[in-house]
């Protein structure tokens, strides 16, 4: 009996092939409808770890849910404090205060959309090797306060146009965008800042510094224009690039580099193909799971 079993199982040779996780050999396009359907299927998770972490930022405080919307305006406030201080002259025939609050929305979302995976992947790294929940959800989730705090400073830029009478000329299409080119370049770069980020601690601290003196080089505060030599970086610098278009396009409703535009826009389109794969490839690895 034993001898004819061990001629069958002669006769049927058993092979095992082994084969790289599909996710590794999966193209950028792959990847982003795979990371999608991630978010898709775990929206709702999405949406309780925001609301979550939205009533845990005020829980226990006096004032309650008034600091979430008092905290986001204070970047705004301390520079139109300074510009009724007569810091900051007129520029580019806007009032000061409306020029450096426009311009400092539109820099906190783009850098928002950088550090804020940095942060998210790195906290909640270990988190998640203990459960199911992709990381991308999580990045997703703080984006929630991201939004809710750039609609804040809108309502206030909104408020001051009003009080000084300074009607804007938007041109939607221009603004749109402008703003997609943005948010596009920083979200690719703030994926994979947060890959290298856990492999190597530095890089956070790098970021930071980066954005410390970023804001003067990407014309928040003070044109380019006026900064002799500098001024190159209107075109090099793809913050201070959509930063400044997004402003002519609310305030003037034109502008004159639609050629730099587009070529942005291209810049931007191929990194956030590479970011995308290589934050869905990347995944596994930094939460141990392969």
């Amino acid at each position: 009996m034993n001898d004819r079993l061990e001629q069958v199982g002669a006769a049927t040779p058993v092979e095992r092939v082994y084969a790289p996780d599909a996710r590794y050999s999966a193209t950028a396009v792959e990847a982003i409808v795979a990371l999608l359907r991630e978010v898709k299927n775990f929206r709702s998770h999405a949406a309780a770890m925001f609301i979550s972490d939205f009533r845990s930022s005020y829980r226990g405080t006096v004032f309650g849910i008034f600091w979430n919307f008092i905290l986001p305006l204070v970047p705004l406030t301390v520079y139109i404090f300074l510009v009724n201080l007569r810091v900051f002259p007129v520029r580019e025939g806007l009032e000061p205060a409306l020029y450096i609050g426009f311009n400092v929305t539109v820099w906190s979302l783009m850098t928002g959309l950088v550090t804020r995976p940095i942060q998210v992947v790195k906290s909640r790294n270990k988190d998640s090797m203990k459960t199911s929940l992709p990381i991308s959800v999580s990045v997703v989730s703080s984006f929630g306060q991201l939004c809710f705090d750039t609609l804040v400073r809108i309502a206030l830029l909104i408020l001051m146009m009003i009080y000084f009478q300074h009607w804007p000329h938007v041109n939607i299409l221009g603004l749109g965008a402008s703003l997609l080119v943005g948010i596009t370049f920083s979200l690719s770069l703030g994926l994979i800042l947060s890959i290298f980020n856990v492999i190597v601690p530095d890089v956070s601290r790098v970021v930071t510094i980066v954005l410390q003196y970023g804001i003067f080089m990407s014309g928040v505060i003070f044109p380019l224009s006026s900064m002799g030599g500098l001024v190159i970086l209107e075109k090099l610098n793809p913050f201070a690039f959509v930063i400044k278009s997004a402003r002519d396009y609310v305030f003037v409703g034109t502008h004159g580099d639609g050629i730099i535009l587009l070529f942005w826009a291209c810049i931007s389109f191929f990194i956030f193909l590479i970011a995308m794969r290589f934050f869905y490839v990347m995944e596994r690895r930094i939460r141990e799971i392969d």
